[in-house]
């Protein structure tokens, strides 16, 4: 379940396309649970790295599933890309938890403040739930757009430390550019779907009459079936997402103030001198609010979402911000 990158040497097409069902099943499969999807995590970021650092010249095998590399012993050649998943993942999940949480608790906190005061009739402290759900959404419009450059980062450097270096971060973003609100476009873009869902799960009976007469086993094989498209459609969207975050750090990172890992070359490192000299701050802070502004209409979209149908996780857990689990 690896493959392993050969200087002069292509895959053909259908070989190419085999890999990527191959990869494409196995995620989607490990995204039906919330535990397996860890391994899913832990897979994309890992081909996150592999991408930056093959652009930077460290050229590397490609993230197995379960092998580890050719040249390890028997037990790593075994079980190592198993392992190494499952350390990226933990590593990947505790950093964007780190990220997210100071706002995901605020949206948890308004929504039980929100439904806690208008179930016991709190109407003179009504105003407190949606004061807290508007700072929170402030803050994600403010995070949210870090996490992309946060993973391409952490994923390059392969070490928990690089998701808190604020400085490089802001370096790169400074950067990135348009690419980084087009990023966050497709994000919500993206995310529509996950609303849809749960949608036709809140009013399927006065929509579609015919499930009213279903058995309970035919609701389950219908639940089972919506579930397994959604993981599908959850791990190939985060794949999409993830490459692109990788290709605009790849841009952006060489041009990046005091970001030089020494993965690039001379040439690069001399033109990673002068950075604040390439990009105008005022149009590098426009790009930024527009992603900002992206990212406000995706916390909007989960706060429609949990109307539809709630479940406390799902503010914690966004398939596309967090874990690649979409139950």
């Amino acid at each position: 379940m690896t493959a392993l990158t050969r200087p002069g040497f292509r895959a053909s097409r259908l070989t190419r396309l085999g890999v990527w069902l191959r990869n494409a099943t196995l995620g989607t499969l490990l995204t039906t649970l919330p535990v397996l999807a860890l391994l899913s995590l832990g897979w994309l970021t890992r081909r996150m790295g592999h991408v930056t650092r093959a652009r930077f010249g460290a050229a590397e095998q490609a993230p197995g599933w379960i092998l580890g590399p050719h040249e390890a012993g028997r037990i790593a050649r075994a079980l190592g890309g198993l392992g190494a998943n499952i350390r990226s993942g933990l590593m990947a999940l505790t950093a964007l938890l780190a990220w997210t949480l100071p706002f995901t608790l605020l949206w948890l906190g308004a929504w039980w403040a929100g439904w806690e005061n208008s179930f016991n009739k709190g109407y003179e402290q009504a105003f407190v739930g949606p004061s807290v759900y508007l700072f929170g959404t402030l803050a994600s419009a403010i995070l949210l757009p870090v996490l992309p450059v946060m993973l391409a980062h952490l994923a390059t450097e392969d070490r928990l430390s690089a998701a808190f270096e604020l400085r490089r971060l802001r370096s790169v973003i400074a950067q990135s550019g348009w690419r980084l609100p087009a990023l966050g476009a497709l994000t919500l873009i993206l995310g529509i779907p996950f609303v849809a869902v749960r949608g036709i799960i809140t009013t399927a009976p006065e929509f579609f009459p015919g499930v009213e007469g279903m058995t309970p086993d035919q609701i389950a094989g219908l639940q089972g079936q919506i579930a397994l498209a959604m993981a599908a459609f959850a791990f190939l969207s985060l794949w999409l997402l993830r490459a692109l975050a990788a290709r605009i750090y790849t841009r952006a990172a060489p041009r990046a103030a005091g970001l030089q890992p020494g993965l690039w070359d001379g040439a690069q490192a001399a033109e990673a001198a002068e950075p604040a000299r390439r990009a105008s701050r005022f149009m590098a802070t426009l790009w930024y609010l527009l992603a900002m502004g992206f990212a406000f209409g995706l916390g909007t979209q989960i706060l429609v979402a949990q109307f539809l149908d709630h479940a406390w996780w799902r503010w914690l857990f966004h398939p596309l911000l967090t874990l690649p689990w979409a139950g």
